[in-house]
């Protein structure tokens, strides 16, 4: 027991030697300071003034980040690396834009009209010697090219392989179906004459007194020989097509053209493909009632004659796009549904149209991007912004009909000018914070007022604030939407400085002997300086353990704010002091506070106006504080906060948002919460990115690594996945003029390469053909170059916390990890960057702010010397 109170006898003795060393250095160093400073006072201010001019140079450097993958997060995680690598190497260039359009209902003529009109307002909109079909992506339309056949032609020499110049439709009919007596086959003509049975030029006569057996049995092999002619001759390709030109265009399906582009591959069918038609992407309800991959004439008086009948009877049964000529759910981009007993669509609140546009990615390594936080060049950044502007006219739209526009850049404008937004209720609050700290300092004479040194203490606020960002941009920290609230939180630190040093002045004027003014003021700070040193001590040291976090825009966030704080700290205990041995060297010539070169003479201060109705207050208030009773009181109050905050802070659940940081008036913001409101349902979309591998060689990889992803235990997690690879099986398998196994075949590399390309050209592999990153650009009829890189498509289900979607990424991330690929692959998600946050956030949470305590604590306690007042300060 003897050895215990020893023991905290020592470290007792250990913190007061450490206390009394740090507060008798501070006590001598700024009894100094304050006289010097109140004995130069011009100098210190010309100091100060210079000092901020000269750091103030570094907002040459400011810049907003707009990216909020680079605001959140960390600069060497895996994830923040791979993103970087897609940048540098597979930059996006592809632009997602949506409009969502909101009444009562949408399924009504009125609302259609409207999406109708303002799309083709879109197909009209240029830029220059540019339009929308410059901008946007081109897709083919499913159909065969406007001068039919004849439009097909490619090769070396300008022809496919085949002539096809002397054919016509109506030449080709079946010969077999004619005369029977005579059978004639030529390279042009498969005709019939009952005079003449020549087959060939080589071909024995048939004498015409063969016996009717005989003549029969000689029809039935002549047949078969067209048959086997018509599946393995020179004109097997001509017959096929026959029968594909004379089906009915109805009948015409996705099949039959997926057999069009195995059976007249490369020269016909690649000829069709280069001639195909294209028009924009676009998800839009109104592409049914386009017309053959248009808007034309026909879909003008289409929508123009629609009911609301009709429309409900197109949504319901007819869901084909008239621009695509292929299926699509247009029911996906209908929001708050409303079905009827049958589960047919009877309305929807809302309504989404989705088009996209691409970016000159040239351009953009040449001469740079339009604006920072993302690559694109200035064309498509100058188009966009004309989009916005149409979009958003909205005046001639139908009573009850609204839109929310989100075309990208508005995401990003939206975070960058973040720096002035709140000006105005800056200027607001600091205006009012001038006038309390006016009516503090001042009394009501015309001598003692101190409305000069009101506007010093305010401008030394914003000297701090100018020199803080200076040196911070100097450093290349960038500044983001969150840093907003610095402003306000440095013009409150900042003032009560101010207080504490007008306050040590005030009650040492009334308590000390006389001395002269540099004294005073020396012992002003003796006593002023120690305690705005360790309150500014502790906010510095607290905002540097937040700059410890791994999330770069709240580390920049903390730099900021200790660095501003400690400039005001610095000013104020110079700039401010010496304006104020100024100001009070006025006073004692008694000189007016407004016009100072005004003196009063017989000035005398009044009694009323050296009432200080604070002080009264404080000390009622000091004397409540020593009954039992008052103090019994406070103890149970503040346990009851005690208790509250753990179990706030224990229920604390950590979920970041980047519209969170959006204004809440912008487009952009109500877009959002519109999304949120009508399409709750909706998952989030991710991409496996898999560098360059052997694919023949590891084709049975992807089978695995999408097993995993769609097996049972996944239910709760994934969506659906849309790999390329069954297809191209089933591609092979369908069309192969082998019995080899599909594995077998894809083991030639040349066979495998060229069946690659045939199928990323073919009706239902098109579709992945975007999903692929070659070393040179894929071209019909040619072997696919080297894969370089390859995405494979999937979606999340929706979820509604940061416990739920934080083990969903992290599944996904450990089901790629663990498939054996030969190169490096992970899943990339736009929504990962808010994840990956809150996983941040959910680990650095408690510890930062247990670090920041226990900083504050030891700093507290070397100042007070005090174990006991040391945990009262963190209480």
């Amino acid at each position: 027991m003897e050895k215990k109170s020893q023991y905290k006898t020592k470290l007792q003795k250990f913190v007061r030697v450490c206390q009394y060393g740090v507060i008798g250095s501070l006590e001598k160093f700024f009894s100094w300071y304050g006289c010097l400073v109140a004995t130069h006072p011009i100098a210190a201010i010309l100091v100060c003034i210079s000092v901020t001019i000269a750091g103030g140079l570094g907002l040459l450097r400011f810049y907003e980040e707009g990216d909020a993958a680079s605001m959140v997060i960390p600069r060497h995680s895996v994830f923040r690396k791979n993103i970087d690598w897609l940048d540098e190497n597979f930059p996006r260039e592809i632009r997602v834009h949506s409009v969502v359009y909101t009444a009562d209902n949408v399924l009504t003529p009125g609302v259609i009209q409207t999406i109708y009109n303002q799309r083709k307002k879109l197909e009209e909109l240029t830029n220059g010697e540019k339009t929308f079909q410059d901008f946007c992506i081109q897709v083919p339309v499913l159909k065969l090219p406007a001068g039919g056949l004849t439009a097909c032609k490619r090769g070396k020499a300008g022809q496919t392989t085949i002539s096809w110049d002397g054919w016509e439709e109506d030449d080709w009919v079946p010969f077999w179906e004619a005369g029977q007596n005579n059978t004639k086959i030529n390279q042009k003509d498969a005709k019939v004459n009952k005079n003449d049975t020549n087959v060939n030029e080589n071909e024995t006569k048939i004498e015409q007194n063969e016996t009717k057996d005989d003549h029969t049995e000689t029809q039935e092999r002549k047949k078969r020989e067209v048959d086997e002619e018509r599946s393995e001759g020179i004109f097997a390709p001509l017959l096929k097509l026959s029968d594909f030109l004379l089906s009915d265009p109805a009948d015409i399906n996705i099949d039959m053209l997926e057999g069009f582009s195995d059976q007249f591959y490369p020269d016909l069918y690649c000829g069709c493909v280069e001639a195909t038609e294209t028009t924009c992407f676009e998800q839009n309800i109104i592409e049914l009632w386009g017309d053959q991959g248009s808007y034309n004439e026909v879909s003008d008086r289409k929508i123009a004659s629609l009911t609301e009948a009709t429309i409900l009877d197109t949504i319901n049964n007819k869901n084909i796009s008239q621009i695509f000529m292929k299926d699509f759910n247009f029911k996906e981009l209908l929001g708050d549904v409303k079905y009827n007993d049958k589960g047919e669509i009877i309305g929807a609140r809302a309504v989404e149209m989705k088009f996209f546009t691409t970016v000159n990615v040239t351009d953009v390594k040449i001469h740079g991007t339009a604006t920072r936080g993302e690559k694109i060049d200035v064309e498509s950044y100058q188009f966009e912004g004309l989009m916005v502007s149409l979009l958003q006219e909205r005046s001639w739209f139908p009573s009850g009909v609204s839109s929310f526009v989100n075309i990208q850049r508005q995401f990003f404008d939206s975070f960058v000018g973040q720096t002035f937004k709140d000006a105005d209720k800056l200027v607001g609050g600091y205006i009012l914070v001038f006038i309390y700290v006016n009516l503090m300092l001042s009394k009501l004479n015309c001598v003692e007022q101190r409305f000069c040194l009101s506007v010093v203490g305010i401008l030394s606020v914003a000297m701090g604030m100018i020199l803080g960002y200076g040196i911070c941009s100097m450093f290349g920290l960038f500044y983001s939407a969150a840093h907003t609230v610095i402003p306000f939180l440095l013009l409150g630190i900042g003032i009560d400085n101010i207080f504490v040093i007008t306050q040590t002045f005030n009650t040492i004027e009334s308590s000390s002997t006389p001395a002269t003014l540099a004294v005073r003021f020396g012992q002003t700070m003796k006593h002023a300086g120690v305690a705005v040193s360790v309150t500014t001590f502790t906010d510095v040291i607290a905002f540097f353990v937040g700059a410890n976090t791994l999330l770069p825009g709240l580390q920049s966030f903390c730099v900021y704010a200790a660095v501003a704080i400690f400039c005001i700290y610095a000013l104020q205990v110079t700039h401010f002091v010496a304006w104020f041995s100024l100001d009070q060297r006025r006073q004692s010539a008694k000189r007016d506070g407004c016009i100072c070169c005004f003196t009063h003479k017989n000035f005398k201060s009044f009694e009323f106006s050296n009432r200080s109705f604070l002080n009264k207050l404080f000390a009622y208030i000091g004397v409540l504080l020593t009954k039992r009773v008052v103090q019994c009181v406070v103890m149970l109050m503040t346990a009851a906060f005690l208790v509250f905050g753990m179990w706030g802070t224990l229920s604390l659940t950590q979920e970041y948002l980047p519209e969170w940081l959006l204004p809440p008036e912008s487009e952009v913001a109500k877009w959002f919460e519109m999304k949120n409101t009508h399409y709750p349902f909706g998952g989030e979309p991710g991409f496996i990115m898999i560098k360059q591998i052997d694919i023949a060689k590891e084709f049975d990889k992807f089978d695995e690594m999408v097993e995993k992803l769609r097996s049972p235990e996944q239910r709760w997690n994934i969506n659906k996945v849309q790999p390329w690879h069954p297809g191209f099986r089933d591609y092979v398998n369908k069309f192969k003029n082998t019995n080899d196994s599909f594995e077998v075949l894809i083991s030639n590399e040349t066979y495998f390469r060229d069946k690659l390309t045939q199928f990323l050209f073919s009706p239902k592999g098109a579709i992945f053909q975007p999903n692929f990153f070659f070393s040179e650009p894929i071209k019909c009829g040619e072997p696919a170059p080297d894969v370089l890189l390859q995405a494979i498509p999937y979606s999340h289900k929706r979820f509604n916390s940061s416990t739920v979607w934080i083990p969903a990424m992290r599944e996904v991330q450990r089901i790629v990890e663990e498939t054996p690929f030969s190169n490096y692959s992970f899943p990339i998600a736009l929504t990962y960057i808010n994840w990956e946050t809150d996983a941040i956030v959910g680990v650095e949470l408690l510890r930062n702010v247990g670090i920041a305590l226990i900083c504050i604590f030891f700093t507290t306690l070397i100042t007070l010397g005090s174990w006991r007042g040391s945990i009262f300060v963190m209480m």
